[in-house]
């Protein structure tokens, strides 16, 4: 949930990118609208998209949630410690590791907080219908998520980190 009480929405106007950069951009939104990620946005909020250039050469859509963060309520579930992780570990012979990809987009977003999330381009305005990465509480979002799905068996011989 996104709690941002009675604060007004935050507008941001794009970030400018150049055309290359905005043809990635277009190719990213594309792929966001074909699987149902994002939808068209008519909200008063809107927050920038930069492109992230990653060490591969490829880039990272990344939306500036800041401002919005900034008036967010914190969510106060608590993240594992990599420590206490890495302690019970201990003594265990076998291991094995399974990485979400995207799983923050895995998650439905509540269809009140959807407006919240829209971002601005120069193809117009888009919001999620599934948790975007850069919100204040997404982590603690995904991490009660996750030991809700697998109390049965948390510390006992599965657990939850989120390295992201």
């Amino acid at each position: 949930m996104i709690n941002t009480a009675s604060n007004l929405p935050i507008h941001s106007r794009v970030y400018r990118t150049d055309p290359i950069k905005q043809q990635h951009i277009s190719t990213i939104i594309n792929d966001m609208l074909k699987s149902g990620q994002i939808q068209k946005s008519y909200s008063s909020w809107s927050s920038p998209v930069i492109l992230v250039k990653k060490k591969d050469g490829t880039y990272r859509f990344v939306i500036d949630y800041r401002q919005l963060n900034n008036i967010t309520e914190r969510d106060s579930y608590p993240l594992p410690r990599i420590e206490e992780t890495l302690n019970r570990l201990n003594g265990n012979n076998f291991f094995s590791k399974l990485d979400l990809k995207t799983g923050y987009h895995q998650i439905p977003i509540h269809s009140s907080d959807k407006e919240k999330t829209t971002f601005v381009t120069y193809n117009g305005t888009f919001q999620f219908n599934v948790m975007p990465q850069g919100l204040k509480n997404a982590p603690s979002s995904f991490q009660r998520l996750m030991y809700d799905l697998l109390v049965s068996t948390r510390w006992d011989f599965c657990l939850v980190y989120i390295d992201d």
